[in-house]
């Protein structure tokens, strides 16, 4: 019985040798939320026709802003364009890649340019919605 019980605290003083309690860095550091981005449209989406070695590219631009903590790369934002107020048909998406897929710290605005090169005129567009998308650093 003696050999059981001294058998069971080794076993017990083993395990909780090397037990970390809560407060040990490492598992501070996994528990802490990691900062994370946070890319809103900053303004309002313009649109209108941009001209380049003779051609007439309808498009549109504006600014994404990092409202988050944290800072973020790969910005993409991507604007689909409508014939119908219902939003049915798609006639074109533009894609527009603010501070050139860099990255963009917090409070931080950056350009874009999206261009649409199925639509014809801005009246060929008569409803529009956009999305943004990014990755986060994470430190």
């Amino acid at each position: 019985m003696r050999t059981k019980i001294l058998t069971l605290g080794l076993i017990c003083l083993f395990i909780f040798t090397y037990c970390t309690s809560p407060a040990d860095p490492e598992i501070e550091d996994v528990l802490k939320p990691k900062p994370k981005a946070n890319m809103v449209l900053d303004g309002l989406l313009g649109g209108g026709y941009f001209g380049q070695n003779g051609w007439v590219i309808l498009g549109f631009h504006g600014y994404v802003k990092n409202i988050g903590n944290g800072t973020g790369y790969n910005c993409m934002i991507t604007i689909q364009c409508y014939a119908d107020a219902e939003k049915t048909t798609i006639i074109d998406t533009a894609h527009g890649f603010p501070a050139d897929l860099g990255d963009i710290p917090p409070g931080i605005r950056a350009y874009f340019e999206a261009m649409a090169f199925e639509a014809k005129t801005m009246g060929d567009i008569t409803h529009r919605s956009y999305k943004i998308t990014w990755l986060d650093r994470g430190y």
